[in-house]
């Protein structure tokens, strides 16, 4: 498969190059296109206590980041109402068939800045997320 590569708004890549000790950012996004997404999201989770490494269980953050890549828009950072976001995204993280696990190479096309990061793809999990969300598109 190949790499998916995304080009984002200024203000969505600060956030993500935004470097918080122990916490790691995760892009979700949908297949509307063969080129590129049509709705994004990112998510922030830390490595949870006990076991470290790759097999540590994420802890995601109570924080929501949306991201309209048809318009460029960035929708501002959510974090109340989101209680059942662990449960969403631990159930796409590990064994649901209806989501692509990758790393995604994001870009600044300001600056030409890069960086690989964690991404789920799934058009089920976006949809869930929008509504948890409560923006429409």
């Amino acid at each position: 498969m190949k790499t998916p590569a995304y080009e984002l708004s200024q203000r969505l890549i600060s956030i993500i190059f935004q470097s918080e000790q122990g916490i790691e950012p995760v892009l979700i996004a949908d297949q509307a296109s063969s080129e590129a997404p049509r709705r994004l999201f990112l998510v922030r989770y830390l490595v949870g206590e006990g076991a470290g490494g790759e097999s540590g269980r994420p802890i995601f953050k109570n924080e929501l980041t949306a991201y309209d890549y048809e318009m460029k828009l960035t929708y501002p950072t959510q974090t109340e109402g989101l209680d059942s976001l662990q449960g969403i995204m631990e159930a796409y993280m590990y064994a649901s068939p209806e989501a692509i696990l990758a790393r995604a190479l994001v870009r600044n096309p300001s600056t030409g800045e890069e960086r690989y990061m964690k991404a789920v793809i799934s058009d089920e999990l976006v949809s869930k997320l929008a509504s948890l969300y409560q923006y429409a598109w």
